[in-house]
């Protein structure tokens, strides 16, 4: 495969395509059928560079002048409600991970909420296969500048949108400083125009993966009841904290036999937690052992919404009100440093 890394003048050249002058207002969103029309209205300039959107592409997005600088992202949100980042981790794979973030994003619109799903689990990405979409650009599209992020965004079952990262390319997961600065630049749009912002981390602890967990407002770290499962769960919490987040780390127990189990496998991560790492984990609840979530995966459907009223969509709808609680409490507090300010600081950091 051929190296797209763009160079520095390229990428200058990418901004400037996806980020108008700042005295260009900015666009209201509409669902459309495709993305185009208004990608190039944004970009009149540079019309013939734009690539014609997905017909389930999510509605335009008009940056407005955004800047991806860790030190102008405060004083840019300062008067602007920016979208509540939660990052959905997991120490390993195979305990779900993705199937809570789909479902809990469902959960999130169901409420009324404007919700993106980011698939940032780069290299390994099946968000869109859990949704029953075939996206017919990714989230490696944005990465390599061909395609802008409100061409790639889809509208998923559950009402939310979902943005699609790719599966099996290698070079995804390991991202330069410029690549994740281009990607940036074009999710610097969406902390106006959504209320939540649902980040699906790639299992582990890569670095990838820390660092957008790491960038979250919140973070729900995912275990099932098995013994590696709790002992990766900790190993993830404990680089986490490693990196600084010892507010906002929630645990949720997937794949639970009773909510006694669910509670007693939180009882052993965080006094561990507190015993070694001086940081208390938040019990966010569990998700019941249910044959309806299997069911769903076939199906190619969120649970939440082939089958509202089963045991599992339960519990996910009242994870999503347990969400919710903290960021109404945390909007209360400092939090007008939004999720790509924080991740764009971690970024230049590296």
């Amino acid at each position: 495969m051929h190296d797209r890394t763009p160079s520095p003048d390229q990428a200058e050249r990418l901004r400037k395509l996806v980020i108008p002058p700042r005295n260009t207002p900015m666009a209201p969103l509409t669902a459309t059928s495709g993305a185009a029309s208004t990608a190039s209205s944004t970009t009149a300039s540079n019309a013939s560079s734009s690539a014609s959107g997905p017909a389930q592409a999510a509605g335009a997005l008009n940056p407005a002048g955004l800047s991806v600088s860790p030190v102008s992202a405060p004083e840019r949100t300062r008067s602007t409600r920016i979208a509540r980042a939660i990052a959905i981790s997991s120490g390993k794979g195979g305990v779900g991970k993705t199937n809570l973030a789909v479902n809990l994003a469902a959960a999130f619109a169901a409420r009324g909420q404007r919700v993106v799903l980011l698939d940032a689990d780069l290299g390994l990405a099946n968000a869109d296969v859990l949704c029953g979409l075939t996206p017919r650009a990714t989230l490696e599209d944005v990465v390599s500048g061909e395609r802008t992020l409100e061409e790639v965004m889809m509208m998923a079952p559950g009402g939310f949108r979902l943005v699609p990262g790719a599966s099996g390319v290698s070079r995804l997961a390991d991202m330069g400083q410029m690549q994740r600065r281009n990607v940036l630049d074009q999710l610097l749009a969406l902390e106006r125009t959504t209320d939540v912002l649902i980040v699906d981390t790639g299992a582990g602890i890569g670095a990838n993966s820390m660092a957008f967990a790491a960038a979250a407002h919140s973070i729900l770290v995912t275990a099932t009841p098995e013994p590696t499962a709790i002992a990766d769960a900790y190993g993830a919490i404990k680089t986490l904290v490693a990196r600084g987040c010892r507010d906002g780390l929630n645990l949720v127990v997937n794949m639970a036999a009773s909510e006694e189990e669910g509670r007693a496998v939180h009882a052993r991560i965080d006094r561990v937690a507190r015993a070694f790492l001086s940081t208390p984990i938040r019990y966010a609840g569990s998700i019941p052992l249910d044959p309806t979530v299997p069911a769903a995966v076939r199906r190619r459907t969120p649970v939440t919404v082939a089958a509202p009223e089963a045991a599992a969509s339960l519990a996910i709808r009242q994870l999503a009100r347990v969400l919710s609680g903290e960021s109404i409490a945390a909007d209360r507090a400092d939090q007008r440093k939004g999720f790509l300010a924080r991740l764009a600081a971690l970024v230049t950091a590296r």
